[in-house]
């Protein structure tokens, strides 16, 4: 009885520590699935914000030239592609919305996302750093992991296409995502 009481105050006080960081369990099991996509958590996604998660945050932040302090702040998450951010949740209620939109928006962007001649619309932060990291490993790309489409970004994805024998545009097309061994 007293070991349940123990464990019962333990996850009381999980909670609190959460919500008085402003993360809803929900946010930080996100922020665990995207690290563990990008390559920077190992660990289970659980949304526990614990040691694993705060050491996997400020590698993030260090490979994307961000504020180094193992927190999913306002530009952590925006980096990462979170919507919500930091944000007190009062309510399981309020989590399960925040995440049943996030997964609305998310299956949204990927629907329209490829053009006729297979170039990606837009391609989410993810998408471009999962990209980006693939360019890395063989040499093409030597910046930041930011997830964004910027002039070095391109130029590596223009000498890639190049050597791959792939149409030449500085754009993801879905061949070029294939070659790097990158799902959209």
């Amino acid at each position: 009885m007293v070991f349940s009481l123990v464990i019962a105050g333990g996850m009381a006080g999980f909670a609190s520590v959460a919500q008085a960081r402003g993360m809803s369990q929900t946010e930080v099991r996100n922020a665990q699935q995207q690290l563990k996509n990008d390559g920077y958590y190992n660990g289970t996604v659980d949304g526990v914000d614990g040691p694993m998660t705060h050491a996997a945050i400020r590698k993030y932040q260090t490979d994307n030239n961000l504020t180094v302090n193992g927190r999913l702040d306002m530009a952590t998450c925006k980096q990462l592609g979170i919507q919500n951010g930091p944000q007190a949740s009062n309510t399981v209620a309020n989590e399960a919305n925040s995440s049943n939109a996030n997964q609305a928006n998310s299956s949204k962007v990927g629907e329209a996302n490829q053009s006729e001649n297979g170039t990606i619309n837009n391609p989410s932060a993810a998408t471009v750093r999962a990209a980006q990291r693939s360019l890395r490993e063989k040499g093409f790309y030597k910046g930041n992991l930011n997830g964004a489409m910027g002039s070095e970004t391109q130029a590596a994805i223009r000498e890639f296409q190049k050597n791959s024998n792939l149409n030449v545009t500085g754009q993801l097309d879905q061949a070029t995502l294939s070659n790097l061994g990158v799902s959209k």
